[in-house]
């Protein structure tokens, strides 16, 4: 009886977050599904930012008088903009999600609740892109709902809508989105800085990830709640502007506003002690590619793949974007031939880059040798800024060169 008593006394009672992380892990059934999240997040933050520039007046003065410096730069050219376009008419994930949260939040079901049936609907993708789906289908609804209040003085159909969804006019809503606009764009901030966090740990090479086995697991973990109270922190933003349109729109405003504020501390939190983790964790690759590295170019190979493989190694499966097709490629279209390194400032000017390949031309003529460049972009901060996009891409349009 002792010892069964003993035995008892070391069994250790799973904590609360135990338990959630076991029903997260149960509704995670991966199938290698991907798309490319930048540019989503690039968008649905644009959304949230664009919206926060302006507060809600009287109904005599624009809501949102259109103004050159308001325009939100996005860094995509057209070619991107349509593959966007193209992958929700196929996809309809954002928009199944958008649905989804709006129908629990107005059966006034719990947040956890309907972040766990989300994740349900997610299940297919890895963590950073269930993340990113939620994050794009509640920067839709909350720039459907805006552009309704935008139109509707002057045209008749956004005021039908207006009707039918029972928006208050814009004398009632002022004060509500004034209190509540900057704690929701700081969060939303905040969710899209830890969403990229796990985005940038999932394409970390496979064969690097194992040299820690406890950090591996320990930032796991850390995700798997990272996605979760993502999920949960775009429900409780839902929560927000629809309590607004159906309730009483000063019912329990300051309760909100300090329920916005709250889950930004929470992530604002969990993001530091992720990328915390991640940063020692990307050190310890990044001295191993080294390593490898050094090896590697002391040695004679048959082709060049192991050498650009590790080169690239914190990239994606396809890390290239060919010149002429702007298709994403991997280094295995290098494969025996002679390769030049162009590395450069992102930002470095048209007519230097066009007389660098016309000299590299000439040398290939002269010494009758092909050869393939690429243009290795190193910026002087992260993310990069606008100019430097901007000026990245015309030059990697002009130039037809394969970049990273």
């Amino acid at each position: 009886m002792s010892s069964l008593n003993s035995s008892f006394m070391h069994l250790t009672p799973f904590s609360h977050e135990d338990i959630l992380i076991r029903k997260i892990l149960q509704t995670h059934m991966p199938d290698g599904r991907l798309f490319d999240a930048a540019p989503f997040l690039d968008v649905a933050l644009s959304i949230v930012r664009h919206i926060s520039k302006f507060s809600v007046v009287n109904s005599q003065i624009n809501a949102f008088p259109v103004e050159k410096e308001h325009v939100v730069e996005i860094g995509m050219d057209n070619r991107e903009i349509g593959c966007i376009i193209n992958h929700i008419a196929c996809e309809c994930s954002f928009f199944q999600i958008e649905c989804q949260i709006m129908f629990n939040v107005c059966k006034q079901r719990s947040s956890h609740s309907t972040t766990m049936a989300v994740l349900e609907s997610v299940e297919k993708y890895s963590w950073g892109m269930k993340a990113v789906i939620v994050l794009v289908a509640f920067a839709m609804s909350y720039g459907q709902f805006w552009l309704v209040i935008q139109l509707y003085d002057d045209n008749p159909l956004a005021l039908c809508l207006a009707m039918l969804k029972g928006i208050p006019n814009k004398t009632e809503l002022s004060s509500v989105f004034e209190n509540c606009s900057k704690p929701l764009t700081y969060l939303f901030e905040k969710m899209v800085d830890l969403t990229k966090c796990m985005l940038d740990f999932e394409i970390l090479p496979v064969q690097y990830t194992g040299i820690d086995y406890e950090a591996t697991a320990l930032m796991k973990t850390q995700i798997h709640l990272s996605s979760y109270w993502v999920m949960r922190s775009a429900v409780a933003c839902t929560s927000q502007i629809t309590s607004t349109i159906y309730e009483q729109v000063h019912k329990n405003s300051v309760s909100s506003v300090w329920e916005l504020w709250s889950l930004a501390h929470r992530i604002s939190c969990i993001h530091y002690h992720l990328k915390k983790e991640f940063d020692s964790f990307q050190l310890k690759i990044e001295k191993k590619i080294k390593m490898n590295l050094i090896h590697l170019l002391g040695e004679v190979h048959d082709d060049n793949q192991k050498v650009l493989s590790s080169l690239f190694a914190l990239k994606k499966d396809f890390p290239l974007k060919s010149g002429s097709s702007k298709d994403k490629v991997g280094v295995d279209v290098l494969r025996n031939k002679e390769v030049i390194l162009f590395i450069s400032r992102p930002d470095i000017s048209l007519e230097k880059i066009l007389f660098i390949l016309q000299q590299l031309q000439y040398d290939s003529w002269r010494e009758n040798r092909a050869y393939d460049i690429v243009w290795v972009p190193i910026a002087k901060v992260i993310p990069w800024s606008h100019r430097e996009k901007n000026i990245f891409i015309i030059s990697r349009v002009v130039a037809m060169v394969p970049t990273i």
